[in-house]
């Protein structure tokens, strides 16, 4: 007995297999390099409360870095990228730094100097088929508006907007594509602002409403606001439609009865009333002035010579079930004629003012609704078709091809909702928009190198 368990002792002594040490699944054999650089980034477990940063208390915490004798950072490793990445430069634009809160409550008119512009300056022939443009700030994000914007307009001389609506607020904003700063803003108590312009010099604001009365707001002076009161018997249930003449001599309300009364911009006193042989629905003046252009809602459109206020021509949009509106281009060649239908007319302004039944240049079909607006740049490129039934209703039309752009507007442009009113900056450099939610959406057209 005692002889088997020394035989059976001396065999387990003799065949017992060397210990070896098995990798547990997923552990990384590390090289003498990663070593190093785990202790000196992590701390191994015998110096890592060495490696703690003594913090004093009350004092901040902050983040050593380990620097050379000359002061530089030194890296702890180096990526091939790093070779290529340049470093970023500090650049502080020009117009940073101008803005002092101190004085930010200067006269309007030291503001409108400061963000003056220089002239019109013609660009090259804009291609047709497709319109480079960036969606930028929006105008008025320092200050939306509390309600939809009805009326928004470009100063003539400075790079100023205007932005109304039923809020009773006119609002001023120095447009530059990024901050967009308000410059001023003007209260009217019980006064739903549904239409604002300014006058020919950009020194006043004339505001319109549903009532038969209007406000004007001297920028430059100091009359501040005017009021307008009623004048007895004139045939018109709201001043809230009117328009500007660009030489400056008229503004023209639409009433009543095919009626349309010209008031002078400079006296604000009526001078006269001309009358349509059916109901007035818009008018445009030519770049000129000496002519005024009425489209009446069964279709007819009828011409005025301001000189003398005598109705010179009239003649009849082909097809029309119920005209819209009604304008010119600068470039004087062009009249357009919108109607209840969606389809805009393009008729050649020589035509019209020889033939009472003149064809149209061209039909643009690609507004499914009424058309609400028309409106042409200052370099008669572009025409701006939008309709307020619809969201996202709004086409640019190219000159002198009378192409849509197709990619304007953009068809993930969630923001654009219903359209109430739009406006080209003086050198087509912005398209601003303006949507029943308060905001006025800017575009910067590329293509033009002025603001």
């Amino acid at each position: 007995m005692l002889r088997r368990k020394q035989l059976h002792q001396s065999s387990s002594t003799k065949f017992k297999e060397p210990e070896t040490y098995i990798q547990p699944l997923g552990e990384q054999v590390k090289d003498e390099r990663e070593i190093t650089l785990e202790e000196e980034v992590l701390a191994t477990g015998e110096n890592v409360i060495e490696a703690l940063p003594s913090i004093k208390p009350g004092e901040p915490k902050r983040k050593k870095r380990k620097r050379n004798s000359q002061g530089e950072i030194v890296k702890k490793w180096v990526d091939s990228d790093d070779e290529k990445a340049p470093e970023f430069e500090v650049i502080t634009p020009d117009w940073a730094g101008t803005f002092d809160e101190e004085k930010s409550e200067d006269s309007d008119e030291e503001i409108l100097k400061a963000h003056s512009h220089n002239s019109i300056v013609p660009s090259l022939t804009l291609p047709s088929m497709t319109l480079e443009f960036k969606r930028v700030t929006d105008a008025n994000k320092e200050e939306p508006s509390k309600a939809s914007i009805k009326c928004l307009e470009f100063h003539p001389k400075a790079t100023a907007l205007l932005i109304g609506g039923p809020d009773q607020t006119v609002r001023l904003f120095a447009i530059d594509g990024s901050k967009n700063r308000k410059i001023h803003s003007i209260f009217l108590e019980r006064f739903p602002v549904f239409n604002a312009h300014f006058n020919r010099s950009g020194s006043e604001i004339i505001m319109g409403s549903k009532y038969k009365r209007f406000y004007i707001y001297d920028m430059e002076g100091n009359s501040g606001i005017t009021f307008r009161p009623e004048v007895k018997g004139l045939e018109v249930s709201a001043m809230s439609k009117f328009v500007v003449s660009p030489d400056g001599r008229f503004i023209a309300f639409l009433g009543n009865f095919g009626f349309i009364h010209l008031f002078s911009q400079t006296s604000k006193e009526l001078i006269d009333s001309l009358k349509m042989n059916e109901s007035v629905i818009s008018v445009s003046f030519s770049q000129d002035g000496k002519f005024m252009y009425s489209f009446g809602g069964a279709g007819e459109v009828y011409i005025w010579d301001m000189d003398v206020r005598e109705c010179i021509h009239h003649f009849t949009d082909e097809g029309c079930l119920g005209g819209t509106c009604v304008s010119v281009s600068p470039d004087n060649n062009y009249v357009i004629c919108g109607s209840r239908s969606g389809i805009v007319n393009i008729y050649n302004r020589e035509s019209v003012m020889t033939s009472r039944h003149p064809k149209p240049l061209k039909l643009i079909k690609n507004l499914t609704t009424c058309c609400s607006g028309a409106t042409f740049n200052s370099t008669s490129e572009i025409l701006a078709l939008r309709s307020k039934d619809i969201e996202k209703a709004i086409r640019l039309v190219h000159f002198p091809t009378m192409t849509v752009f197709p990619n304007f507007p953009d068809q993930f442009d969630k923001d654009l909702r219903l359209l109430l009113c739009m406006d080209f900056s003086p050198s087509s450099g912005y398209l601003a928009l303006g949507n029943n939610k308060g905001r006025c959406l800017l575009y910067r057209l590329q293509h033009y190198t002025k603001y």
